[in-house]
């Protein structure tokens, strides 16, 4: 409530007085004077702040300035000096893109040429493939064919070699009379004459000695054939095992290698004879064997190791073949 102005007479006053707000009864206010001294410390902070951000404006100022006069003071030194070397470079680079523009014609005519001569040589390049292919066919059925022709003359061979025993097994029993005596008559009749085997020990060179008999040890594989005429030219024929004690002498010498002998059913299947033509009354068979299994299996052999006996297919390989003689004096 604001009081009235009127000081004239004595009860104005005391109107006043009952008006104030001492006379009601308030009194002042504990935080009046805290909020005064707030009130200046907010003023004199903002005073300061707007010290400072003059100061800072006007540093700005300040410094735009100077970059703006360092600004003008670097075109004026850089126009009189680079201008003539742009406008050379310009120049230069326009020239360039002039002659780069004449050359594209000639550039795509190049290009297309080297496309074509692309197309070109791929299409040779199948060409060549292709020719390749049907060379490589053509070798593959050549060498099939060689092989076979080789294969076949071979079985001729092997058929014409077996011919030759026969006869010569034959011509050999036309003209028994005519002949030196049988390798086991000499060993057998006390009165032949002592020349060879019965008291005679000389054995040729790489040839070994046992029991008055001789014995080769082959070192190259062959066929029962070439075997038996391997042996003919050595004058012997392929071994014929008698007993036990040959048997075991002829496993420790053949150095574990199968082995072709004497013995075969070329005449008659399942009839062995001994190439002496004498009776096979000592035999040293595998078990299971012979069974002759496969294409046939007409000639024995010792198998590796053990000497067991094998009926084979005489057109294959052994690793070695044994021929005897008589031992001379």
């Amino acid at each position: 409530m604001e009081p009235e102005a009127k000081w004239n007479s004595y009860s104005d006053q005391v109107e006043i007085r009952r008006m104030s707000p001492r006379s009601q009864g308030f009194t002042k206010l504990p935080g009046q004077k805290t909020c005064g001294k707030s009130m200046y410390l907010l003023i004199f902070v903002l005073l300061i702040s707007v010290v400072l951000w003059g100061t800072l404006l006007f540093l700005f100022l300040i410094r735009y300035k100077e970059i703006t006069q360092d600004l003008e003071k670097l075109q004026k030194s850089c126009v009189p000096h680079n201008d003539s070397g742009t406008v050379t470079i310009i120049k230069q680079l326009q020239v360039d893109q002039w002659d780069f523009k004449n050359n594209i014609s000639q550039l795509s005519k190049t290009l297309n040429k080297l496309q074509e001569d692309q197309t070109t040589m791929r299409s040779k390049g199948t060409q060549v493939s292709d020719q390749l292919d049907r060379l490589e066919k053509d070798s593959t059925a050549f060498k099939s064919q060689v092989l076979n022709e080789k294969n076949d003359a071979n079985q001729a061979r092997e058929k014409l070699q077996e011919e030759i025993q026969k006869l010569w097994m034959e011509f050999h029993k036309a003209n028994a009379s005519r002949l030196p005596p049988r390798l086991d008559s000499l060993e057998e009749d006390p009165t032949a004459k002592p020349t060879q085997g019965s008291v005679c020990t000389n054995c040729p060179e790489d040839w070994q000695l046992f029991q008055k008999k001789c014995y080769f040890f082959g070192k190259e594989p062959k066929t029962w054939s070439q075997a038996k005429f391997a042996c003919i030219n050595l004058q012997s024929r392929l071994v014929s095992i008698k007993s036990r004690e040959e048997q075991s002498f002829l496993t420790k010498n053949a150095n574990n290698k199968g082995c072709w002998i004497g013995l075969r059913d070329l005449d008659r299947e399942g009839e062995f004879q001994w190439m002496d033509e004498s009776p096979l009354n000592y035999t040293n068979w595998s078990p299971g064997e012979p069974n002759n299994q496969g294409q046939g299996e007409d000639c024995v052999a010792m198998r590796p190791f053990n000497g067991k006996w094998n009926d084979a297919y005489c057109r294959g390989y052994q690793d070695s073949w044994i021929c005897e003689k008589l031992a001379t004096c």
